[in-house]
């Protein structure tokens, strides 16, 4: 059979069931805040990320309307080249 436990036995355990429930009620208002904290860094994250790729949109739009200047002027030189073997 179990062993009986005495009175100090059983007031012991129940004292530290009560400290861990403490503990534990304790935490929650820590572990809320780093809830809240987490979400408030990814929320930064998020609007750093959303400001690199608007940088990076306008980027490429930068360089999609040079590249079409360029290829632009290519076009023009191809023709004037063209022309002149024409007039030979």
């Amino acid at each position: 059979m179990g062993e009986t436990k005495s009175r100090y036995e059983v007031i012991a355990e129940l004292e530290e069931s009560k400290r861990e429930m403490i503990t534990e009620r304790e935490s929650f208002s820590d572990k809320i805040f780093n809830k809240k904290r987490r979400i408030r860094d990814s929320e930064r994250e998020t609007e750093d990320m959303k400001e690199v790729l608007a940088e990076y949109e306008k980027n490429v739009e930068d360089r999609k309307a040079t590249i079409t200047e360029l290829i632009k002027s290519i076009d023009d030189s191809l023709n004037r080249f063209a022309e002149l073997n024409k007039a030979k």
